[in-house]
């Protein structure tokens, strides 16, 4: 009978040692609800409406420069790959960071990591998507964009091995 497990700490006597409070149930809930329910306040669709119209610019924009190509970005003979390139680097680099730290985080066995390795991997794969769309956005011609792959075909077109557009492809393809 000495070898069976005992409480560890005795039940308080005294109630008055624990706050109750006076909330049922149906009070939680509806404190809950009450911030869905709520009437949607004027400030929400002001901000509603200019994400909106930041959005429709978003989409004018790239149909502006797929219609008109690379060149709106100021691309001539002697910068070539100015905005595009950073754009992809940038991106690439945030990516590496959410793998870094969701690494660091695996590799030292925190167990508080979890919520954290959450967050980096999907800032990872949305940043891998964003870079992802900077060497097909920067053919010009979208459509196209299978040429960058080293795919055999008839013609014999093979991509051009010392571009940064096909290395870009690669480092996007490695995640």
């Amino acid at each position: 009978m000495e070898n069976q497990l005992t409480k560890t700490q005795d039940l308080p006597e005294d109630d008055s040692l624990l706050i109750t409070g006076n909330q049922t149930f149906h009070s939680v809930s509806e404190k809950i609800s009450s911030i869905i329910e709520a009437k949607t306040p004027r400030a929400w669709y002001y901000a509603f409406a200019v994400a909106s119209s930041l959005t429709i610019m978003l989409v004018v924009l790239i149909g502006y420069l797929f219609w008109e190509g690379v060149g709106v970005w100021g691309l001539q003979i002697p910068v070539a790959w100015g905005f595009a390139i950073v754009n992809f680097v940038f991106w690439v680099g945030i990516g590496h960071a959410g793998t870094l730290i969701s690494a660091i985080l695996h590799l030292l066995r925190q167990r508080w990591r979890t919520s954290i390795n959450r967050f980096a991997e999907a800032m990872t794969l949305f940043a891998v998507i964003c870079a992802g769309m900077f060497p097909g956005i920067h053919v010009g011609r979208v459509w196209v964009a299978y040429y960058l792959f080293p795919i055999p075909n008839q013609m014999s077109v093979w991509p051009n091995f010392r571009s940064p557009l096909l290395w870009d492809v690669f480092a996007v393809s490695t995640y």
